[in-house]
C-alpha cells in the first residue's frame, strides 16, 4: 500500500492529483517493441533493404552508409501497414476521451472540450491568460471551461484583488496580484477586491421609538483587514489571509432565482439594520427637534452606528473605516400626521400641567386654612396666658382680640404672595389692632365688633 493511501482520508482529499506521465514513457517503449515485432513479422531486414536501394540509381548511394538499410527496414510499407489499426484505434479513442470530457463537464462545443482535455494532459498550456476580477467572474465561467472546471491552465490576478482556489471542494491557497498557474483541477472558488469599498442606500424605511415612520439615506466604506502589514510601494494592498478565507466564504442565497449575497453586500445590509433597531430607540421630537440646545441627534446616531457596527463586522475580517447619515426626513403625507400628533401631546401636557397647578393650589389652600386655624388658636391661648400673668383678666377679651388681630394681620400679609387681597383690608387690620393696644376700642359700640 502506497503512503497516500496509509493517510487519513480527510488528508488525502487535498492532495494534487496523481502524475501520470510515466505512462507516455511505457506507450512509447510499447510502441518500439511493437514496432520492432512488425519488422521481424514481415522479415524486413537490412540485406533486403540494402539490395532494394541498390536498385534505385537515386538511391544507391545510401545502400553503402552503415546501419541506414537498417533504419529503413522500420520503415517499410509492409511494416508501417501494422499502423493502420493502431492510428484508428488511437483515433477513436481520442474522440470518445473528447466526447466523454464534454459530457462530464457540460461544454458547449467540441472544440472546447479539445481544449480542456489538451490541457489535462499537459500538452497544451497557452493562449490567452483570463484576468480574473469579482465583477467578470461568473460571467467568464461560462465562457471559459479553465474557470468553470478548473486547472491546469494560467490566470492573471490584477492589483488590489486575489482569488482564492479550491481542491476537490476544499480551500487550496490565495493567489494575490499577478499571473499564477493553476494545478489540475484546482478551482478559483472566489475574487476578492482588496480596495476600499463604498457602498450608499438612499433610502429605506425606519420607525421611530413612537411609531412615526422616517426615510434614510446612509453610506459606509469598508475594506478587507489588512492584519499586521502595513501597505508599501510594492504592496500597496495587503491582507489578512484569515479575513480573505472569512470573505470568500460569506456566500449566501437570498432568493428563488439563485441570487447569491456575497461579503461586499453584509456591510451596508448590517448597517441598515444597526441603524433602524437605533431609530427605533428614540421619539421623533428627539431626532427632529432635540429639546436641550447644542445637542446634534445626527452626530448621536453616527457615533453609535459606528460603534456597533464596527464590533460585529470586526468578526467577520472587515474593517469599516466610515459611516455617514445623509438624511432622516418624514415621508410624504406623514407630516401633518405628525403635527397632529405633536398637538395632541403637547394640549394633553398642558392638560396635566393645568390640573398638576390646580391640585396644588388647592392643597397650598388647605395647608394655608390649618395653619390659620392654628395660629389662631394660638393667638387666643397667648392672649389668655398674657392676662392671666399681667392679672388683668378683667380685660381679657381685649388682649384675646388683640392677638387675634394680629394673626390676621399676619396670615394676610403670607396669603399675600399668594393671591390678590383687598386694598382695605390691611389698613382696617392695622387700626383695629392700633385700637386695642391704646384701649380705646369698645365692642360693644355699633360698627366695632371685635370679630
Amino acid at each position: 500500500m502506497s503512503s497516500n493511501l496509509r493517510r487519513p482520508f480527510s488528508t488525502r482529499i487535498n492532495l494534487q492529483p496523481v502524475d501520470n506521465s510515466w505512462l507516455v514513457i511505457l506507450l512509447i517503449i510499447l510502441l518500439v517493441f511493437f514496432w520492432g515485432f512488425a519488422v521481424y513479422v514481415e522479415g524486413v531486414d537490412g540485406i533486403l533493404m540494402q539490395e532494394w536501394l541498390r536498385g534505385n540509381a537515386v538511391l544507391s548511394v545510401l545502400a553503402d552508409l552503415p546501419a541506414v538499410p537498417w533504419i529503413l527496414s522500420f520503415f517499410h510499407i509492409k511494416v508501417l501497414r501494422h499502423f493502420i489499426p493502431v492510428a484508428v484505434g488511437w483515433y477513436f479513442a481520442y474522440d470518445a476521451a473528447v466526447v466523454l470530457v464534454r459530457m462530464l463537464y457540460d461544454l458547449p462545443d467540441r472544440a472546447g472540450a479539445q481544449r480542456f482535455l489538451s490541457r489535462l494532459r499537459g500538452s497544451n498550456l497557452g493562449g490567452s491568460v483570463p484576468e480574473v476580477t469579482p465583477g467578470s467572474l461568473a460571467i467568464q465561467r461560462h465562457e471559459s471551461v479553465l474557470l468553470r472546471v478548473g486547472g491546469p491552465g494560467q490566470v492573471r490576478v490584477p492589483p488590489g484583488h486575489v482569488l482564492v482556489t479550491e481542491l476537490n471542494g476544499r480551500f487550496q491557497r490565495i493567489l494575490p496580484a499577478g499571473k499564477h498557474r493553476l494545478g489540475r483541477y484546482e478551482y478559483i472558488h472566489a475574487a476578492l477586491d482588496l480596495q476600499p469599498q463604498e457602498r450608499v442606500l438612499d433610502e429605506f424605511a425606519a420607525f421611530s421609538r413612537d411609531g412615526i415612520e422616517l426615510r434614510v439615506g446612509l453610506s459606509i466604506v469598508y475594506r478587507l483587514k489588512m492584519g499586521s502589514q502595513v501597505p508599501t510601494r510594492e504592496n500597496p494592498y495587503p491582507y489578512d489571509e484569515t479575513a480573505v478565507r472569512t470573505a470568500a466564504y460569506a456566500q449566501t442565497v437570498t432568493d428563488d432565482r439563485g441570487t447569491i449575497s456575497t461579503w461586499e453586500d453584509t456591510p451596508i445590509n448590517m448597517a441598515k439594520g444597526t441603524l433602524t433597531a437605533i431609530l427605533a430607540g428614540f421619539r421623533l421630537d428627539e431626532i427632529i427637534a432635540p429639546e436641550r440646545a447644542g445637542e446634534e441627534p445626527y452626530r448621536t446616531l453616527r457615533n453609535e452606528l459606528l460603534r456597533q457596527l464596527r464590533l460585529k463586522l470586526d468578526n467577520l475580517g472587515i474593517d469599516l473605516q466610515a459611516v455617514g447619515i445623509h438624511r432622516i426626513d418624514l415621508p410624504i403625507g406623514v407630516n401633518e400626521q405628525y403635527i397632529d400628533y405633536w398637538k395632541s401631546h403637547w394640549e394633553s401636557q398642558m392638560l396635566l400641567n393645568m390640573i398638576d397647578g390646580e391640585a396644588t393650589a388647592v392643597e397650598e389652600m388647605e395647608i394655608a386654612q390649618a395653619e390659620a386655624e392654628i395660629m389662631m388658636i394660638q393667638a387666643i391661648q397667648e392672649g389668655i396666658q398674657r392676662a392671666k400673668r399681667e392679672g388683668s383678666t378683667a380685660h381679657m377679651e381685649e388682649v384675646v382680640a388683640l392677638r387675634l388681630v394680629e394673626a390676621l394681620e399676619k396670615m394676610a400679609r403670607q396669603s399675600q404672595r399668594l393671591s390678590p387681597l383687598p386694598n382695605t383690608l390691611l389698613p382696617q387690620l392695622d387700626g383695629l389692632r392700633k385700637q386695642l393696644s391704646s384701649g380705646n376700642f369698645d365692642p360693644r359700640s355699633p360698627g366695632n365688633p371685635l370679630l
